[in-house]
């Protein structure tokens, strides 16, 4: 056992108990357990520090360190089983005792590094291979000697986009001095793409592999034997013994199904490291820890720049400015920032500048090019139905976070989504063929909703976007195959010949319509090809003129820039089936005229509205049959006629005049409801009365926009709603219900998701009596006015994910019992909340992502 192993242990046992019982220890006991928590973690940093060099010469003063922390680590260990004996004079004397003199003992072992150094420690960290992610190496060192706890054999899946420095890390991790020593044998192997491209190597192939690096002599006695004779040999040699496997660049779920199989468990720690591209290797999700990659920040970017250009000497001050912009413009990632050093060193100096401040500029290009054949492997490796609509991301801008329900919606109107999952929707499988563009590390994850109640093992997007590589990857695949093409600068001479024959055409700049010459090239060149038209640039407040002479349009998005009134122009266009627009006033009768419109979003310019200027959508819009989503803020469903929309399954943005005739839309699944109050409103949630009957309704969300306020609380309403039994997602805001209405909602049993904002319920306490919320997965409560909540044993049985945020006045939990739980956030609450969660959280053992977290604190 290592010393550091010994230094990390000891950490974070007092850690936990710092965490866990801080308002309970007398001054002395607690102020003794800081000062060892601060010095083990000083030393376990500058421990980290050291190469292999000063380690070796380090090596008997290290190991005395580790014998020191065993002698005593049975004493601080009763601190976690007897908390009150901390509390008795003798044994405090002791441990005090104790920690001094091992703190004592550091500091040696500190002062004679530095004796024997003549580089301080910033040198030593240059000299690292890896530059950056110190926070990840430390946490998948942990992982490997101290998490897991010497339990049995754990997976580890270390999961990126290509680039991003997987091998590197755990190439790092695999050759540290303290991991060498904690494990009894270890062996690497790189499978390589030729997994996945039909030259797969066989399991043979691997356990010769592993053979040959654990034990020489047995793999050369048994290379004449059968595939079973040598996988027997391997589990026989690795028997009994803590071993670390790494297999590199895997790219084929069989050879996670290889390692889950092949490998004995020895209950003893033992550790198997795949690093991948593709989340969806490890057939035994439960075993297995995923270990995201980050990309570097700011800093790191450019200390990895500086050290490959000036070999970690320091940079010129001239070029300093300069060298910082190109390695942000690198975006993180550790391939584009080598690549770009290579570059960058056969060009002269004084080029740096241009470089970091030109667009497009030749170098960046050149080194996309370059990255590009790196990153094709991830693209061809994806499934035929997803290659489309995965170029496809690429005609929103550079860096643009796009809406997971704006991206769903176009490729559902461009017919990309196939019948991927029996008995789903279409719905559904644009949602999980965008899951699986996750788990294939090709888009970028923004924002993430609380929970995917339909798929666990995935996150649920809200936003999403492509890194800078794989923009410049999908562009060029884009242009090569005509996908669609992109205008986001003027150039007299090419725009004919770049736009003919394209159907899509997406505009990153919009003032780009107001120039005579790309205008009429565009309604000129692509009246009979084009269908569909894009306005991606940024928001134009002030009308620019839109080619509405593309007579065979199908997909219109306009949300970007600003018409005064609906232009009619877009009446014309009777192909239509997707219309976005940005516009005030009323919507015209002969909306109608486009009939085979699914997808309809219109947004004002500004929310501000005057007194009675409230619009109805024209009473022709129930002609509209074949609409499936219809976003329309302020506006409303007209209560005229008997017709109904049969097809429609989204209805957003709307007040509560609509909800009258939801009776004439049976089959939605959406719906979302703005509530502003009246003076007069008697009972502004009679609007619920009709939701209850939608029999297929699965998400609503209801926010009271203006809530008026008494005394500092909510006016309560009149009446609560019987809620659909097929509703899976609520989230509440505004409505000021009394706590004891909530078991009406607990009783729902297809409810997954609950989200409750901004004193949705008002009170001092919530208490929850037995088997409420029977089928709950994920509960949200932020800025409610709770004081205490009591959750009775048997509540939130199926509770995976708990966020508690803004609730300042919460002092006191009494959860019950929450068997399933594994991720839980408390954000700026009171310290008693904060304490709290801390504590309890000890008792989930399996809860593997814990934040508590305080803006105020440092």
């Amino acid at each position: 056992m290592a010393g550091y192993y010994a230094v990390a242990y000891l950490h974070r046992v007092i850690s936990r108990v710092i965490e866990r019982v801080d308002v309970l220890l007398p001054p002395p006991s607690l102020k003794i357990l800081e000062f060892a928590e601060k010095e083990l973690k000083s030393f376990r940093n500058f421990v980290e520090r050291l190469d292999g060099k000063s380690r070796e010469r380090m090596r008997a003063s290290l190991h005395g360190i580790f014998y020191t922390i065993k002698a005593y680590t049975g004493e601080y260990s009763f601190i976690i089983n007897d908390l009150n004996i901390i509390v008795d004079g003798e044994r405090y004397e002791d441990l005090s005792r104790g920690i001094h003199s091992l703190v004592e003992q550091l500091k040696k072992v500190e002062k004679e590094y530095y004796t024997l150094q003549e580089d301080d420690h910033k040198e030593v960290v240059s000299n690292s291979k890896m530059v950056g992610l110190y926070d990840q190496r430390r946490l998948l060192k942990d992982y490997l000697m101290i998490l897991p706890g010497g339990t049995d054999c754990y997976f580890h899946s270390i999961v990126g986009m290509a680039g991003i420095g997987k091998t590197t890390l755990v190439g790092e991790i695999f050759e540290d001095l303290d991991i060498r020593e904690w494990f009894e044998c270890g062996a690497w192997v790189t499978a390589g793409f030729e997994w996945r491209a039909g030259k797969e190597r066989t399991s043979e192939e691997i356990t010769e592999a592993i053979l040959a690096q654990v034990d020489p002599e047995l793999h050369k006695m048994v290379m004449g034997g059968s595939e079973e004779e040598k996988s027997e040999a391997l589990k026989e040699r690795l028997k009994g013994k803590r071993y670390l496997i790494v297999l590199d660049d895997v790219w084929n779920q069989s050879v996670g199904a290889y390692a889950e199989s092949s490998f004995p468990d020895n209950q003893n720690g033992s550790h198997v490291v795949i690093t991948t591209r593709l989340k969806l290797i490890i057939p035994d999700v439960e075993r297995t820890n995923f270990f995201h990659m980050r990309l570097l920040d700011k800093e790191e970017s450019w200390d990895l720049l500086r050290q490959k250009m000036f070999d970690g000497a320091s940079c010129p001050p001239s070029l300093e400015d300069a060298g910082k912009k190109i390695a942000e413009k690198c975006d993180g990632l550790p391939l584009t920032i080598v690549t770009i050093a290579d570059l960058l060193s056969k060009v002269p100096e004084s080029l740096w500048i241009d470089v970091a401040t030109k667009r497009n500029h030749k170098l960046f290009v050149d080194a996309y090019d370059q990255i590009s054949q790196v990153l094709n492997p991830s693209y061809k490796v994806l499934h035929d139905f997803l290659k489309t609509s995965f170029l496809y991301m690429g005609v929103f801008p550079l860096k643009y976070e796009i809406p997971k329900s704006r991206l769903i919606n176009l490729w559902l109107a461009e017919e990309f989504v196939e019948q991927i999952v029996a008995d789903k929707t279409l719905e559904y499988c644009a949602a999980h063929l965008l899951e699986l563009l996750a788990c294939s590390s090709v888009i970028m994850i923004y924002q993430k909703n609380i929970y995917n109640f339909t798929n666990s093992f995935s996150p649920d997007i809200k936003t999403c976007g492509l890194h800078s590589t794989w923009w410049y990857f999908c562009q060029t695949k884009a242009r090569e195959t005509k996908l669609y093409h992109v205008l986001d600068c003027y150039n007299e001479n090419d725009i004919e010949e770049a736009i003919e024959g394209h159907t899509r055409l997406s505009i990153h700049n919009n003032v780009l319509f107001a120039l005579k010459h790309v205008y009429n090239s565009i309604e000129e060149i692509c009246a009979s090809t084009a269908r569909s038209l894009l306005c991606f640039g940024p928001y134009c407040q002030y009308m620019v003129p839109v080619c509405f002479g593309l007579k065979f349009l199908r997909r219109l998005d306009a949300l970007n820039i600003r018409f005064y009134n609906f232009p009619l122009e877009v009446l014309k266009l009777v192909k239509l089936r997707y219309l976005a627009l940005t516009c005030n006033g009323a919507l015209p009768p002969s909306i109608s005229d486009l009939r085979k419109l699914q997808y309809l979003i219109v947004r004002p310019h500004l929310s501000i509205k005057s007194c009675g200027d409230l619009f109805n959508l024209p009473m022709e819009i129930w002609d509209m049959k074949w609409l499936k989503h219809l976003q329309v803020t302020g506006y409303d469903l007209p209560d005229l006629g008997d017709t109904s929309l049969q097809e429609l399954i989204t209805l957003s943005d709307v007040t509560t005049r609509s909800c009258m005739v939801l009776n004439r839309v049976p089959n939605l699944k959406k719906l979302g409801i703005k509530i502003e109050l009246a003076p007069d409103a008697a009972d502004p949630l009679y609007c619920f009365d009709y939701i209850s009957h939608l029999t297929k309704l699965e998400s609503l969300k209801c926010d009271i926009v203006n809530p008026e306020f008494k005394h500092g609380v909510v006016s309560p309403v009149l009446s609560f709603p019987c809620f659909s039994f097929s509703l899976k997602k609520l989230s509440l805001s505004g409505m000021g219900y009394p706590w004891k209405e909530m078991s009406n909602i607990a009783s729902l049993p297809n409810l997954k998701v609950l989200k409750l904002r901004f004193n949705a319920f008002r009170g001092p306490e919530w208490e929850l009596e037995e088997n409420g919320f029977p089928n709950l997965e994920a509960l949200l409560i932020e800025d409610i006015d709770l004081v205490k909540l009591k959750w009775a044993h048997g509540s939130f049985k199926t509770l995976h994910v708990l966020r508690i945020k803004h609730c300042y006045k919460l002092e006191e939990l009494h959860l019950g019992n929450l068997p399933l739980i594994f991720d839980v956030e408390v954000v700026d609450c009171s310290p008693l909340t904060e304490w709290y969660v801390k504590n309890n959280a000890l008792k989930y053992s399996d809860t593997p992502h814990l934040l508590v977290r305080s803006s105020w604190k440092l």
